[in-house]
């Protein structure tokens, strides 16, 4: 498979660290404490919907009628209507950052690095119910499939599966040590994979009882951010590296690597990615850049023809 770099979009002043898909484009939220919009054609030019001073995100989500909640580095959740900026808010809701958020139909999620769990009423912006997990950071969050639980990655090297009915913890697994750093579940099937600060991938079922298949040590540093894209056939992993990689789903074959010199890749840590659809892959990191991928059939070379 080739991966190629087809544009790039600046603009930030300070490390990218979540991108959101947009009904025309994406979203990019960065430690500038700018959310951006960016349009799909349009790659010289993007507009800055939300700003807080002194805000650092580190995890955006989007909600119905066109807001957006952010999850900042002081702990600070932000609830930011472009159309409506009177309607904004900051709900100091976490003790330390909130690293990933999570909508759910009408509810939202966020994980904090306080160790809590907090749901949220998506609409009204208010908290429901918290569950205390762990005594370190939550990093990340991933939807089971069915909609009924939710995994949580976190720092202390384990991965949660917490009932969203009852926000109840169902169990957890050792993971990744000493740090889970993101999640994935494979579209329509029960199976998770996590990344970290041991720079593995590693694979759990549905019931966390055992690792299929065995670990991949994938990248030479933390992954920071993993995506299946639509069609559930590859995974894209993003790492500290300075690599993106593209992995086989089936047979977990690694396909490409994009990296600075060769692909003109990214400069520094790549710290978020997002599928915009089955042939385009979108990254970034702490670069400031967002690179745009396009996904498809390695080109034969002459030799390689048949004849």
């Amino acid at each position: 498979m080739m991966l190629e770099r087809v544009s790039e979009r600046s603009g930030h002043r300070a490390a990218i660290y979540d991108l959101k898909p947009a009904e025309d484009g994406f979203y990019s939220a960065a430690a500038d404490g700018f959310i951006v919009h960016w349009h799909r054609d349009d790659v010289d030019f993007g507009r800055v919907v939300a700003k807080v001073d002194g805000g650092k995100f580190f995890c955006l989500e989007t909600l119905e009628g066109g807001g957006l909640v952010a999850g900042a580095v002081d702990g600070g959740v932000h609830w930011l209507y472009p159309e409506n900026e009177e309607r904004n808010k900051h709900v100091a809701a976490h003790t330390k950052g909130v690293y990933s958020v999570l909508r759910v139909g009408e509810e939202i999620y966020t994980a904090g690095g306080d160790g809590v769990l907090i749901r949220w009423n998506a609409k009204t912006g208010r908290t429901m119910e918290s569950l205390p997990l762990s005594g370190n950071s939550l990093r990340s969050l991933a939807l089971h499939p069915d909609g009924g639980a939710i995994a949580v990655g976190a720092s202390d090297g384990r991965v949660y599966l917490v009932n969203r009915e009852e926000m109840s913890l169902i169990g957890s697994h050792a993971a990744n040590e000493p740090s889970v750093f993101c999640l994935a579940f494979m579209p329509d099937f029960p199976r998770l994979v996590s990344g970290g600060r041991d720079a593995h991938l590693r694979f759990f079922d549905v019931s966390f009882s055992k690792n299929v298949p065995a670990p991949i040590s994938a990248h030479l540093a933390t992954i920071n951010k993993l995506a299946f894209d639509p069609s559930g056939r590859f995974l894209a992993t993003a790492s500290r590296d300075k690599t993106v990689k593209l992995w086989d789903a089936e047979s977990w074959k690694l396909l490409k690597v994009c990296e600075v010199v060769r692909d003109r890749g990214h400069v520094n840590s790549v710290n978020t990615l997002l599928w915009l659809d089955e042939h385009t892959l979108l990254t970034a990191g702490d670069d400031r850049r967002v690179l745009e991928w396009r996904l498809g059939r390695e080109r034969k070379s002459s030799s390689q023809r048949v004849k």
